[in-house]
């Protein structure tokens, strides 16, 4: 049923917006019962036409907020990153660094008893709930999700707005995880 009501929804608003007030003469019945025709006044309006400030996207404390965290998880993925592939160039510049925390090729076995994942757990939920405080690279996983699933509870408290705010908070959103990724992979890539 919707399919057929759409349709001739929008047809019908195509075809009538084209009438301008000239067009449109509404008919009055006069005292002697006969009907005239008589087209009702017009205004023109002067001035700028203004638009409403709280229809338009800008940067309040909410989108700063939220652009933080975003910045927060992105450099959590880019540190992620950085210690999977670009071990060498985080090495040379932090040497004193210790593999065993850092190094993911060696810290998922901080996870487990005497760093042997047959021997299982190396304390309770080492290897779930609390995986954060065995190693740099679990850690910095519950801090990009920690931070991203913040952002998000925030901005679903909001209300709905325009279609096009989406698009702008879109484009900051993205631009902010992209400039906390960057800063911090691309400094220790350039290491390589």
């Amino acid at each position: 049923m919707k399919l057929l009501i759409l349709p001739v929804f929008f047809i019908s608003i195509i075809s009538y917006g084209q009438l301008s007030t000239v067009d449109v003469i509404p008919e009055q019945i006069n005292i002697a019962g006969t009907i005239s025709n008589q087209a009702f006044p017009t205004t023109t309006i002067s001035g700028k036409v203004k638009i409403d400030r709280i229809k338009r996207w800008r940067l309040d404390k909410n989108r700063i907020i939220t652009g933080a965290l975003l910045f927060i998880s992105g450099a959590a993925k880019g540190f992620n990153e950085t210690l999977q592939f670009n071990w060498q160039g985080f090495h040379s510049v932090f040497p004193k660094a210790n593999p065993q925390w850092f190094w993911p090729s060696y810290s998922f076995k901080n996870k487990y008893k005497d760093g042997d994942p047959s021997k299982g757990a190396k304390f309770p939920l080492s290897t779930s709930l609390l995986v954060m405080v065995t190693d740099q690279y679990h850690l910095n996983n519950f801090i990009q999700r920690g931070a991203m699933t913040a952002a998000l509870v925030i901005k679903i408290g909001q209300g709905k707005k325009p279609f096009r705010h989406y698009l702008f908070d879109a484009i900051y959103y993205t631009a902010c995880y992209q400039l906390g990724f960057g800063s911090v992979y691309y400094p220790f890539k350039s290491r390589m």
